[in-house]
């Protein structure tokens, strides 16, 4: 049996980061949005505002996304190349909501001042314990949205664990 992220459902690619002090045994994805000082995080990742949505439906939905273009052979990482408009229809869609998601960062930029993920984690290691334990209620509709990118020792390996996922 594969193994399944206990925080989205999906398939777990491995890969060589320890991360069993973070996440445990979670998908890339989820792995990005508990670990906010990966050095390349920027390049990995940007804030959205999505209330309505959990983090993992987020990179639930994003994984089916990326998966889509994969199956597709097209690239996954963010910004997209412009697809022709006689494309599968399901990639159409994934297009579609992937730059819906990617939107909403600019919500998050309005709210927060900012959609860096590394910006971010710096703030939160500044702020009184008091405010810290606070900060589900003030960042309750603040999402991490990957794009399409996973770097392990400077090399960005999300293609390859899409294509092991599948």
């Amino acid at each position: 049996m594969r193994d399944i992220c206990p925080h989205c459902g999906s398939r777990i690619a491995s890969w060589t980061e320890d991360l069993s002090e973070t996440c445990g045994a979670c998908c890339a994805l989820c792995s990005l949005s508990q670990n906010l000082d990966r050095p390349e995080i920027d390049r990995e990742a940007a804030l959205i505002w999505l209330p309505e949505f959990t983090q993992g439906a987020v990179n639930a939905l994003v994984h089916r996304v990326h998966s889509s273009f994969a199956r597709h052979g097209k690239a996954v990482s963010w910004p997209l190349d412009p697809l022709p408009a006689n494309s599968p229809d399901d990639l159409l869609a994934a297009s579609s909501a992937y730059a819906a998601l990617v939107e909403r960062s600019g919500i998050a930029k309005q709210r927060l001042g900012t959609s860096s993920p590394r910006d971010l984690a710096e703030a939160l290691s500044f702020i009184l314990p008091s405010s810290y334990a606070r900060r589900h209620e003030l960042l309750g509709g603040a999402r991490l949205l990957s794009l399409g990118r996973f770097f392990v020792d400077g090399r960005d390996i999300y293609p390859r664990l899409l294509v092991k996922e599948r």
